[in-house]
Formats: structure tokens, C-alpha cells, sequence
């Protein structure tokens, strides 16, 4: 989708593993003409998982993305041009993308019932919350708002994404839900997640086909965080 190295995860969240030539060394971090790793960002950790390299397989420590370039920290010497195989740790991925999913769900309904802005967010494979920027929203609006969340779960829309031009991105601050971060701008494109007709939001993350792959939804949590800032946690069903 964009640049000179593949990252399947912005096609193809579901994408477990791809081979791959080593291009770049630093330091112990390792550039790859492919990857599958998510580096992590918007609230989302990076993926964990292997890479092998001669029939042996050695674990990723770290990802992290520079300028829309995805880096493998591996700790290893290896020379360039190494042909290598890349693979996830698909459950825990898989776990993050139905959290992540949740969450695009629930800042929709949050910014349409109540005006709200997220000012923070960690996806978690058991346990995700995401802090909102709210005028008005106290305890009692918890179980209206946990049962509009599952009865947009329980339609079971499709999930897709796209790119739009940074000029129709500029035009559309509804497709920002966050109260103090720009979504990046990358070779003059962004990218957008939509949720059937209900929604679109910037998003660089990975995500579910379906909304009914989520599962049902359930607040664990509600504290205050500021007057005008609430942090809610949330689990799914298993």
C-alpha cells in the first residue's frame, strides 16, 4: 500500500507469516523487504513472534516503525541479502485485533451519545481501556452505553480499509476521534478503517472482518480522571 517495503499487515490483517529479504542492518535491528510485524501504535502493542534465518528459528524482541519503515530487533548478525521467514504470534494478534475493533466501536458511540474524544487508549489482549474526553458522563450511562456497543457488535458488519488523499483527509475531521493526536500522513495519503455504514476513523492498526468476530462486549471498569476525562475498561467474551 504504501513504500518501498511490503507491510502486509495494512492489506491483509490476517496475514501470519511471509518470506523475506534481509535489506538493512543497525544496530541489532534488522530491515526486511517484507514483514508481517505490526510495529505497534494507536494504542496497539507490536506484534511478538519469530524469524528464521537457515533452518533456525530466533524470537523478535522489538518492532518499531521509523518514517513508515518497519525494524526487527533481533540482536543477530546476519548478512544482507539473507532470505528469511517471518511469522506472528497469531493468537495474541488476533486478540488485539478484536480489542482494537471494540475500541473503533465504542469511540464511535462515544463521540455520537455523548461528544467524546479519545485522549488515550491500550489494547490489550484480555483487558483494553481508553480514556475520553467527556462534557458530561458519570457512572449511572454505563449500561446504555456498554448495550449500544453490543448492539452495534451483534450486526455484524463488515470491517475494511482503504486510503484517502491528504487534501479529503484535511476536508473530514470526522474521521479524527482522538482529542490531541493527528493521525500520520504518509505519501500524501491516510489511511481509513470503516465499519460498514456506520462509521470511518483514521486508523493504522489491524482489525476484524466482522464485528461479529469481536464478541460480546463488557465494561470491567470505570474511574475518573479528571473532571472532564473518564477512563472505561473493557473485556469480551472468550
Amino acid at each position: 500500500m504504501f513504500g518501498r517495503y511490503r507491510r502486509h499487515f495494512l492489506d491483509d490483517s490476517y496475514a501470519v507469516s511471509c518470506d523475506a529479504t534481509l535489506v538493512d542492518v543497525d544496530d541489532g535491528w534488522w530491515l526486511l523487504s517484507d514483514t508481517v510485524f505490526y510495529p505497534g501504535g494507536g494504542g496497539q502493542p507490536a506484534d511478538t513472534g519469530t524469524i528464521t534465518l537457515d533452518g533456525a528459528s530466533h524470537p523478535v524482541h522489538d518492532v518499531r516503525s521509523d518514517r513508515g519503515v518497519v525494524w526487527h530487533r533481533m540482536g543477530l548478525i546476519a548478512g544482507l541479502d539473507s532470505e528469511v521467514h517471518c511469522r506472528i504470534d497469531w493468537d495474541r494478534r488476533y486478540a488485539l485485533m478484536r480489542h482494537h475493533t471494540l475500541l473503533h466501536v465504542v469511540n464511535t458511540i462515544a463521540l455520537r451519545a455523548h461528544g467524546g474524544l479519545v485522549t488515550g487508549a491500550l489494547i490489550g489482549e484480555g483487558v483494553s481501556r481508553v480514556d475520553f474526553h467527556f462534557a458530561e458522563f458519570n457512572r449511572s450511562m454505563l449500561p446504555e452505553f456498554e448495550s449500544a456497543v453490543n448492539d452495534v457488535v451483534e450486526r455484524n458488519l463488515s470491517v475494511s480499509s482503504g486510503t484517502i488523499t491528504e487534501a479529503e483527509f484535511l476536508a473530514r475531521p470526522d474521521l479524527i476521534r482522538t482529542r490531541n493526536v493527528i493521525p500520520p500522513i504518509e505519501e500524501g495519503k491516510v489511511r481509513i478503517v470503516e465499519i460498514g455504514t456506520l462509521d470511518a476513523q483514521a486508523c493504522g492498526g489491524t482489525h476484524v472482518h466482522s464485528t461479529a468476530e469481536i464478541g460480546r462486549a463488557r465494561i470491567d471498569g470505570f474511574e475518573n480522571k479528571g473532571k472532564e476525562n473518564k477512563r472505561l475498561y473493557w473485556v469480551l467474551a472468550s
